[in-house]
């Protein structure tokens, strides 16, 4: 199905086998699907100046695009630019300036001072989270249900394994109305996690486990859904770039904050000692992960950033692949 979105699978005859039985028409329709598709596509890569083709390719991290499958890896130029317009779902270059570089430029970012991308970067891995996003079912969007799912959300804060706990968020955002997908960041794109509407009722999350430490997942998570509880569905915003420091990030970062430890805590947490035992039993009261506990804790000064890090959880790509398998 993803293959089929990014255009970097071909209808064959086991695919068009299948599409008829499970879609409905006839193999030999699917196969003229594909071929108009082909023609079609090679029309509007002919189309494409060569040295406007060739500035427009040359943004986008094709070493990591396709080595994660999101592209074909084809090296001459016709090629490249046919599987991006087919990647991105444009038919020019401008298409995908519309579609995506203008509307960046509008868009709410949650500064980084340290990381910098490429638009071409930024919007590849938007585009692959479109792509998955599109292909989980999901409920209607519905805000109400959200939030009251926001404490079982929580509650899997505590889960180590990622295979028990992101089926569990996905399936429990997904009654909800939000696909929630995560995506590997390919070069140049220092993303942690965007938020967008990708139909009038169904919401989008990208999380892209940029650190691969719970405090860092968790606290991205719950701020892209409080971006999506409190701010308008017209908005895409993306975490951990550079761009718009607005009061909608800083209610986004309170909204997660407020989330992980309750306010009423807060001042107690602050007041904690660099010791493993203390945390342990000040995050065990509050019902999150220690790792979460340290992460708050540095975050607002009360422990330097070298400090208790070893009670954080890591995670690595193959156990959140398999997870989602």
């Amino acid at each position: 199905m993803q293959g089929l979105l990014s255009g970097s699978t071909a209808v064959d005859d086991k695919l068009a086998t299948a599409l008829a039985k499970y879609v409905g028409g006839t193999p030999a329709f699917w196969h003229t699907r594909q071929s108009r598709y082909v023609e079609a596509l090679s029309r509007a890569a002919d189309a494409v100046p060569k040295d406007r083709g060739l500035q427009w390719i040359s943004q986008f991290p094709h070493k990591d695009m396709a080595s994660y499958g999101w592209v074909t890896p084809a090296a001459k130029r016709d090629e490249l630019i046919k599987a991006y317009l087919a990647y991105f779902g444009v038919n020019t270059p401008e298409e995908w300036s519309s579609r995506y570089e203008n509307t960046m430029r509008e868009t709410a970012f949650r500064t980084s001072p340290t990381y910098s991308s490429t638009v071409g970067a930024i919007s590849a891995w938007l585009r692959r989270g479109e792509i998955e996003a599109t292909a989980i079912k999901c409920a209607s969007w519905q805000p109400n249900r959200l939030l009251r799912s926001l404490e079982q959300l929580r509650v899997l804060t505590k889960a180590k394994s990622p295979s028990y706990f992101l089926p569990r968020v996905r399936k429990l955002c997904a009654d909800a109305g939000v696909a929630v997908v995560f995506v590997r960041a390919p070069s140049g794109c220092r993303a942690s996690g965007a938020t967008k509407f990708i139909a009038r009722d169904k919401a989008m999350v990208i999380l892209s486990f940029r650190y691969l430490s719970d405090d860092h997942f968790w606290f991205t998570f719950f701020h892209e859904l409080g971006h999506l509880l409190l701010h308008k569905s017209t908005m895409t915003f993306v975490d951990g770039e550079p761009g718009i420091t607005s009061d909608l990030e800083a209610e986004a970062n309170e909204f997660a904050a407020d989330t992980l430890i309750p306010p009423s805590r807060r001042d107690e947490m602050m007041d904690l000692p660099a010791s493993k035992e203390k945390i342990i039993r000040f995050a065990y009261s509050v019902g999150v992960s220690a790792g979460i506990v340290v992460g708050q804790m540095q975050h607002r000064d009360a422990l330097a950033s070298k400090q208790m890090n070893f009670l954080k959880r890591r995670f690595n790509w193959q156990q959140i692949t398999a997870a989602l398998a």
